[in-house]
């Protein structure tokens, strides 16, 4: 199948909703109607958003966006730098789930993110009983970091990817390369 990533419009908004009350994505994301009212918004300063399709079917939403210096500060991810980009996925049709459609998806958006000489890495957050994001990001090319609290939410898995020629640095070595 072939991934594509297309703009979220207003009628995408019934759909979206309808994932988030999803058993399989209510249990990694939490709360359905907070979640739905910050994703009713249109993204701002550097985020984005975008509805994931293969063949003509609409299987999953894909989020990006700079990180604030306070929400890293909160999470205690001190070396990194507001410059990265942070994704988020979700994958709202259950059958879709551990088909690489969401690792696609991922990579598209890593790879438009890392085109940006400003942009040093780009990271993700799974919490450790993700097995499905866990694959479908280390797919995509991303490598566990370390663990951290993701303030209120608890422990999670900081995962990163670089630049091809840094791949093998952590992400402390690539804020140090920041202009």
């Amino acid at each position: 199948m072939s991934v594509q990533l297309r703009e979220v419009t207003d009628d995408d908004l019934p759909r979206i909703y309808a994932w988030l009350h999803a058993d399989h994505v209510r249990t990694m994301w939490g709360d359905p109607e907070a979640n739905f009212n910050a994703l009713s918004a249109p993204p701002t300063g550097g985020s984005g958003r975008a509805i994931i399709e293969a063949d003509g079917r609409k299987l999953g939403l894909v989020l990006w966006q700079h990180p604030t210096r306070k929400e890293l500060d909160v999470a205690g991810l001190y070396d990194i730098p507001t410059s990265v980009i942070d994704i988020d996925i979700m994958i709202g049709e259950l059958d879709s789930v551990g088909k690489g459609l969401g690792s696609a998806a991922i990579e598209l958006v890593a790879e438009a993110a890392l085109s940006d000489p400003a942009v040093p890495c780009v990271m993700a957050c799974a919490r450790p009983d993700n097995p499905a994001s866990l694959r479908a990001f280390a797919k995509a090319g991303f490598r566990r970091d370390r663990m951290f609290d993701d303030v209120p939410h608890g422990p999670h898995v900081l995962l990163t990817r670089g630049r091809p020629e840094a791949r093998t640095a952590g992400v402390a070595d690539l804020a140090q390369t920041m202009p």
